[in-house]
């Protein structure tokens, strides 16, 4: 019982999550988001009056799973749903830009059977280990042991045909529907971009790389969504994807210093993810404020609480897999040290993120 608690307890530290906690409104379903001096408008569902006119950035959130019934949160600081939705409204080649909150990705299913993915045949070397290649294949193969959900029969976008038991591939079918709704409605495909943050980022450029025939285009924030795990396969399977596509329409924003808890995870090492034919890329700034710990942007300071959970230098022995032991830190005072710092991968949850928001503008005006 102790053993397995602490598994849980370093099972949660290493997978990438984002925990809010809101001050402002929450909403649980998806829909379009207006936000503009700390005035928010939501429209519940998917019509919206003068579809055609309508340009739709469809926003998809980060973690490696989504629960039914989880939030957003619209208030002022500490939600990128806010920030983003800054861009509702903007007239673009005489097309209104509009923010749809995705929260249908709960159908994605769910990843419980991590246990089943160190058994029988997923075995390491004879051993129940987490974070070796055995497993790895497991969770992204076929869904043999993924969770599958429900959702009533009137649910206009039903719960698809799974393909593997990892939720980030089964998100695929459901934005694709989600995009086929809005033709349904109105809105010219050409008028449809998707994007996303972490996982929701990497799924963004995902869907280009693989469904390109979707959306017009993607904008990915801070796109990562693997363990801190050296040599983690989870990660080359899903840059693999996107490294296989001739060309790839997509806006990444990506930073050195992102912070996320994800092997490799920041920007040197995915660049050249923006040299792709189709691509483009914009840099996030370094910590750069008197203390070195903060990001400051065209003077404005963000105030970003969550701090680096990496971006120190560690080793990984998969003959131990998950076990604390796996684990080396190189250097424990480069890991202090790098705690006290702001975590970019949160850039784009605070207002300061708002000057960024005309790349996007001008990213999308380009691909109409």
């Amino acid at each position: 019982m102790i053993k397995k608690i602490l598994f849980l307890i370093l099972f949660s530290l290493i997978i990438p999550t984002i925990v809010f906690a809101c001050e402002g409104r929450t909403v649980k379903k998806s829909g379009f988001l207006y936000y503009k001096d700390g005035k928010s408008k939501f429209i519940e569902g998917y019509d919206i009056e003068n579809a055609q006119d309508k340009i739709i950035m469809v926003f998809n959130r980060g973690a490696w799973q989504v629960k039914k019934g989880s939030h957003f949160c619209i208030q002022k600081n500490n939600s990128m749903q806010s920030v983003l939705a800054q861009l509702s409204g903007t007239l673009i080649n005489g097309k209104e830009l509009v923010v749809w909150i995705n929260q249908e990705l709960w159908k994605a299913g769910l990843y419980t059977h991590e246990k089943k993915c160190v058994t029988g045949e997923h075995m390491y070397k004879g051993k129940k280990l987490y974070y070796t290649p055995p497993y790895w294949k497991c969770m992204w193969g076929p869904p043999t042991y993924i969770k599958k959900v429900k959702t009533s029969k009137d649910d206009i976008l039903q719960v698809p045909e799974y393909v593997s038991n990892f939720p980030l591939k089964n998100r695929a079918a459901i934005n694709s529907a989600i995009a086929d709704i809005f033709v349904e409605k109105g809105t010219p495909r050409n008028q449809l971009f998707i994007s996303g943050h972490s996982c929701g980022g990497i799924g963004s450029l995902r869907m280009e790389a693989v469904f390109p025939e979707v959306y017009n285009a993607a904008i990915s924030l801070n796109p990562n969504c693997w363990d801190n795990v050296e040599n983690d396969l989870m990660r080359e399977f899903q840059l693999d994807e996107i490294r296989g596509a001739e060309k790839l329409d997509a806006l990444t924003f990506h930073g050195e210093m992102d912070g996320a808890s994800s092997y490799l995870g920041i920007s040197s090492y995915m660049r050249w993810i923006g040299d792709k034919p189709g691509a483009e890329w914009v840099e996030l700034p370094v910590h750069n404020s008197p203390n070195g710990r903060e990001f400051i942007i065209n003077g404005v300071e963000c105030k970003i609480k969550y701090r680096m959970n990496s971006g120190w230098k560690i080793k990984h022995n998969w003959d131990y897999g998950h076990k604390k032991k796996a684990w080396t830190i190189i250097d424990p005072k480069e890991k202090a040290e790098m705690k006290k710092k702001a975590a970019g991968h949160n850039i784009a949850s605070d207002m300061c993120f708002t000057p960024y928001l005309e790349d996007i503008k001008k990213f999308i005006a380009k691909k109409l």
